[in-house]
């Protein structure tokens, strides 16, 4: 069953909805087949995207972690990060995973459950006053299979037709690939590494329980077997698997018509076993959008998971929620504050903290509170407290659905962002 916090909590949630905040439902991107195993959450896909414009002039954002000390609120304004690379339209259309690593920058598309890899040399980044070349623009494009593969480590994790999961070892001649796991088409997986030599993936499965089919959690180590990872009576919707140390922490929403909790369960190495801490529910929000999303973030040594969604009847926002090394139930949020609702509402962050250095976070969201308002892509940290300061906007009125974000080696960050329709790349070097 689920924890007493969710029950708790729902009486205080349960009014919230970002349906009172001008967000545009957009359609289901699921498969007929998995919208009938599982009411509870659906994963969107608006319409396509063109090419970036220049970044307008923003509404402010209020940090609600700072809105109650601090009646001014910060302008984000156009990108306060020069632009390095790009914006570079891709070969390929859809989604893709980033990895900067031994000299290249490699997008890693998800070609019917095999990686399809694009390297990049990756150099200093040039100086301010030098002039950027234009990219060259594709003379064809491929289409790749949403959902995007996963890296962990050395190998990448990709779904093919009919949910199969496959692992591939990268650097290898020739590379070696097997399924692994099966997961529910058209849901999204997550990878971590366990340590040097081991590897984890999650996936989501339909399931009959005692109320109705549902999607529930698993976990395969390796080519090991597959076992249950969502807590006994709850559901699973979303889910990312971030590294830590030597462990990975599994995080997942069980989208409910009434509530959102928030999961957190450590897993490690026991011998050659995947074990399993206690799950905790370290935060309840109210009813969801079809189209929310759930990402994992590293601000130094601290770990959140964010979301976006409705804070109060008339409030929506991104939820910096902290995840403690042993997961507390029901802690508090560190809010930022959108002008308005938006459904579905991408963002992608940085999952490899170092020293007290912030995440990077990219996030789409209304410039302004009229409904129906430009789109941007916005750029900004997440500190360890859970404050998130804006960078500005990269791109406007875009209908994004996917956002990778990576940094490199130099101090720059790189940016992935697109729909099934046009995807794009750019660099940048923030003060």
């Amino acid at each position: 069953m689920l924890k007493n916090a969710c029950v708790a909590a729902v009486l205080v949630v349960a009014t919230a909805s970002c349906d009172k905040c001008g967000g545009d439902p957009a359609p289901d991107r699921k498969d007929a087949a998995l919208a009938t195993a599982t009411a509870s959450a659906s994963a969107t896909a608006p319409p396509p995207i063109g090419e970036p414009d220049a970044a307008p002039a923003l509404a402010p954002v209020v940090d609600a972690a700072a809105s109650a000390t601090d009646a001014a609120a910060p302008d984000a304004g156009p990108s306060a990060c020069r632009l390095a690379y790009g914006p570079a339209e891709q070969p390929f259309r859809g989604p893709a995973a980033i990895v900067t690593a031994g000299g290249e920058l490699k997008l890693i598309a998800n070609d019917g459950g095999k990686p399809k890899i694009y390297p990049l040399p990756l150099t200093a980044p040039p100086p301010a006053s030098a002039t950027l070349p234009a990219p060259p623009k594709p003379s064809s494009f491929v289409a790749m299979r949403w959902p995007p593969c996963e890296m962990a480590g050395r190998w990448a994790y990709c779904q093919a037709t009919g949910g199969i999961v496959y692992r591939t070892t990268l650097g290898y001649t020739p590379s070696d690939t097997k399924q692994i796991a099966k997961s529910a088409p058209s849901t999204r997986i997550s990878a971590a590494p366990l340590g040097p030599d081991h590897a984890v993936v999650a996936t989501l499965d339909s399931r009959r329980t005692s109320e109705g089919v549902m999607l529930q959690a698993f976990a395969t180590l390796d080519d090991g077997e597959t076992v249950r990872l969502s807590d006994d009576g709850a559901g699973a919707t979303v889910l990312r698997l971030v590294p830590r140390g030597e462990r990975a922490v599994a995080l997942y929403l069980d989208a409910r018509m009434a509530m959102l909790p928030v999961h957190a369960r450590p897993m490690s190495l026991r011998g050659k076993d995947l074990a399993l801490a206690d799950d905790a529910v370290v935060f309840v929000g109210g009813p969801p959008e079809r189209g929310i999303d759930l990402t994992g973030a590293m601000a130094g040594k601290q770990l959140f998971a964010l979301i976006a969604t409705a804070r109060e009847t008339s409030e929506f926002g991104m939820a910096a929620i902290p995840v403690a090394d042993e997961p507390k139930h029901d802690v508090q949020a560190a809010w930022s504050l959108y002008p308005n609702g938006l459904d579905p509402a991408p963002m992608g962050a940085t999952t490899h903290g170092t020293g007290d250095g912030p995440a990077w976070v990219a996030r789409v969201r209304p410039s302004e509170r009229a409904v129906g308002s430009p789109r941007i892509l916005e750029l900004g940290r997440l500190d360890a407290a859970g404050s998130f300061t804006s960078l500005g906007a990269l791109a406007t009125d875009k209908r994004i659905t996917d956002v990778a974000i990576a940094a490199d080696s130099f101090g720059s960050v790189w940016i992935l962002y697109g729909d099934a329709n046009a995807t794009w790349l750019e660099r940048r070097v923030c003060p």
